[in-house]
């Protein structure tokens, strides 16, 4: 078996480099910092231009179509431009979730059993683990596997579920 990246492997990652290094500048990642955490949807819609969220996603429907080397290599450029978000948990809702795919939605993931969910409150979508599904909207909390929208009036269940 052969472990050796291909030639358009290493260029896929040499232009991700290229591209990460673009967009996402010391400029950038200073104002990410200074941001305390929001996300920048600027930044996640060129990234979405790029094919970075449909990159596994089949052709015919919209994606890059390719596979989950061609994916880690991505994710490792994103790592070491120490790229902030919900990268992987957008990447894998390309397809379920409107607009995942282009950079237009942000999906993060709850686990369930209490633990805090990074980027909540910026979030489209939250998929859900446990193959419960993905839930859709803003402004969502989730607590022990069950996700509420907050509101004036309290906290209340809400949302479409995607089986």
């Amino acid at each position: 078996m052969d472990f050796q990246l291909s030639d358009d492997q290493r260029a896929l990652r040499s232009g991700m480099r290229d591209l990460l290094g673009a967009v996402f500048d010391r400029d950038r990642m200073r104002a990410a910092v200074e941001r305390g955490g929001a996300l920048d949807r600027s930044l996640w819609r060129e990234l979405g231009a790029a094919g970075f969220f449909a990159l596994r996603l089949p052709e015919e429907a919209g994606g890059v179509g390719l596979g989950l080397p061609e994916a880690v290599l991505l994710f490792e450029e994103a790592g070491r431009a120490l790229l902030p978000g919900p990268l992987v948990a957008t990447h894998l809702a390309a397809g379920l979730v409107k607009g995942a795919a282009e950079g237009e939605a942000v999906v993060t993931a709850a686990e369930g059993g209490g633990r805090p969910v990074a980027d909540l409150g910026g979030a489209d979508a939250v998929l859900v683990g446990g193959g419960a599904g993905v839930v859709e909207g803003r402004g969502w909390r989730c607590l022990r596997g069950r996700c509420w929208r907050r509101s004036w009036r309290g906290p209340f269940p809400c949302g479409r579920w995607i089986p």
